[in-house]
């Protein structure tokens, strides 16, 4: 992927989720403002770890998901597996096993190809849409 192209669309967000995280974006980067809302990882917690939380999406990924959250380090720390400690990496192994596999359905991570925000570690974790019969 050209990490110089902007992404304007995707499959994972419906139309109306992507132009507001488009329109948010932009205005983060208006007020020279980092494009990421891991400022505060308090505001959307849906569960807290020793180095991990686990927080709503602020852009959910709705065209597919009925649940979308992400799970993040608690220290900023971009996003590469190799810069996460010893620490984060056991405790993420341990998280996985005992709690997204009981929870979740997906666990999606972007690759950090300039399509995700790549300033912060985070994946995300899904629970899709199911059809009704």
């Amino acid at each position: 992927m050209d990490p110089t192209k902007k992404v304007t669309r995707t499959f994972l967000r419906t139309e109306e989720s992507m132009n507001r995280y488009m329109q948010i974006s932009e205005e983060r980067k208006r007020l020279g403002q980092k494009p990421t809302h891991f400022t505060d990882w308090h505001e959307g917690l849906i569960k807290e770890f020793t180095h991990w939380v686990i927080v709503t999406n602020e852009f959910p990924y709705d065209a597919i998901a009925s649940t979308s959250h992400m799970i993040s380090t608690k220290r900023e720390v971009a996003f590469d597996w190799a810069l996460l400690s010893p620490e984060e990496l056991a405790e993420f192994d341990q998280i996985k096993r005992d709690y997204i596999r009981s929870n979740y359905d997906v666990l999606y991570e972007n690759l950090p190809s300039g399509a995700t925000i790549s300033n912060h570690f985070h994946l995300h974790l899904l629970i899709l849409r199911r059809e009704e019969n």
